[in-house]
């Protein structure tokens, strides 16, 4: 009976020993089209925070993902929408991005969880 409460006891002290990282999210607001992928990716320096590609059925998406050991750092955020469904940016005739994107940077904070952004399409 005393080892199982021990084991208890120590299962316990781990357990509550374990911190969780705080909860962030990134939100895509407003998304120009509910159709296709999103792919998107967080670095901090040469370390990748978030790679994902999420499927668009609605004008908004939120993505979880831990800024826990960027904060006070600078995190790049790339972004686009995949509308015909190629995996690649497409860019027209000019050099210019012919699908909704997002390239921009934050520096995260502790006292802020939620980060939102919107695509950009040129016309």
């Amino acid at each position: 009976m005393k080892k199982l409460l021990l084991i208890f006891a120590l299962i316990a002290i781990c357990v509550s020993a374990k911190a969780e990282p705080p909860a962030y999210t990134i939100t895509f607001s407003e998304l120009p089209y509910t159709e296709g992928t999103l792919y998107v990716s967080a670095t901090c320096g040469d370390k990748e925070l978030l790679k994902v590609a999420i499927e668009v059925e609605e004008d908004s998406i939120i993505i979880p993902v831990d800024f826990s050991k960027s904060v006070g750092k600078e995190v790049s955020i790339r972004a686009f929408q995949d509308l015909d469904e190629d995996k690649q940016l497409k860019f027209d005739s000019y050099g210019r991005p012919a699908e909704p994107f997002l390239q921009t940077k934050l520096i995260p904070k502790n006292e802020t969880t939620d980060y939102n952004f919107k695509l950009t399409l040129l016309q």
